[in-house]
């Protein structure tokens, strides 16, 4: 594992990240809380030092199964959360008693998808600083620790980001030593970019890849070696650059599927997959920290580990990845 630079912070990161979406939760099949442990403490084993969650995932729980996996080793991981979610009541109550209601979802293979809307609620954000300090006191308690290395507020929406008023209460929280730093998770490299007017965000989290070419001329190419770190997610375009799915199958799925395919026919031309294909083009990216990857168990984190090994891009695949983008755009 390859460590770099995490913008101004002087931390040292992993170039890839575990992404901590798909831990817990009712409705993954086939997740057990020992198989989401064990990938945790194997990913460590590899390397990887930096573990991105959110206290909205599965209702807090992949919080609580990091702050278990890494009891008596919380010193050789970063731990990145999020906040300014707040679930609604029946998620809440899920929570309390997913224990019981966990195997029953199971038997009967129910769907989050499938269930009507008024089951799982609707869910609200809250960027006050009432409401981030306690939820930053939730994040503490589940992750069983003193201090968050990076707390990130949870996909602001522009208004929030441009009016600045989280800055006082993000710096409190690093005073009171709370948090060490804190970040912005964007939905967006145009929402990102409305970030850099403040010099106290310590790192910017966007979707990047191959699919989400605009961060690259917004966003990466501007940053520099003196701005936030950059947290690049969704590499592998979530799930759609997945090989099993037919070109029929894509056309429905997105209007990118051409994009794609040509895509599969550029790797198959360079010997890769498409998915080894994506990663390397975000590692050769430029200003790219951190590169996380959403994974639940030892099988998807060898995969992974699999496409890091892959030789990296050279200049010249890479431009001419980013130029078929352009060109699909």
């Amino acid at each position: 594992m390859k460590y770099r630079r995490f913008g101004r912070t002087g931390l040292q990161v992993s170039e890839i990240g575990f992404g901590c979406s798909r831990l817990g939760g009712v409705f993954a099949q086939g997740n057990s809380r020992q198989e989401n442990l064990r990938a945790l403490r194997s990913a460590m084993d590899a390397g990887i030092n930096f573990f991105d969650t959110a206290d909205m995932y599965a209702q807090g729980e992949a919080e609580s199964l990091l702050g278990e996996a890494f009891r008596g080793r919380r010193d050789q991981v970063i731990l990145a959360t999020k906040g300014g979610y707040c679930l609604p009541a029946q998620r809440r109550w899920v929570a309390r008693i997913k224990p019981l209601v966990r195997p029953i979802v199971r038997a009967l293979g129910l769907r989050r998808d499938r269930l009507p809307a008024g089951v799982s609620g609707a869910l609200s954000q809250d960027f006050s600083p009432g409401y981030l300090r306690v939820a930053v006191e939730g994040s503490l308690r589940r992750l069983r620790t003193d201090c968050i290395d990076l707390y990130q507020l949870h996909s602001p929406p522009a208004s929030v980001i441009e009016s600045g008023e989280f800055v006082g209460v993000m710096e409190d929280l690093k005073r009171q030593g709370k948090i060490r730093f804190w970040g912005i998770a964007a939905d967006t490299a145009q929402d990102a970019a409305l970030a850099l007017q403040y010099p106290q965000v310590a790192s910017l989290q966007i979707p990047f890849g191959l699919l989400d070419l605009e961060a690259l001329d917004l966003l990466l190419r501007r940053v520099g070696s003196e701005g936030p770190a950059i947290i690049a997610r969704g590499c592998f375009g979530g799930g759609l650059l997945k090989e099993d799915l037919t070109a029929e199958q894509l056309q429905a799925m997105t209007g990118k599927w051409e994009r794609i395919l040509a895509y599969r026919q550029l790797a198959r031309e360079r010997g890769r997959s498409v998915l080894e294909m994506a990663l390397q083009f975000v590692l050769r990216a430029p200003g790219v920290s951190v590169t996380l990857l959403g994974m639940r168990t030892e099988a998807h984190l060898a995969d992974n580990l699999r496409y890091y090994a892959a030789p990296a891009l050279s200049a010249e695949e890479f431009a001419q990845i980013e130029g078929a983008q352009v060109a699909a755009r």
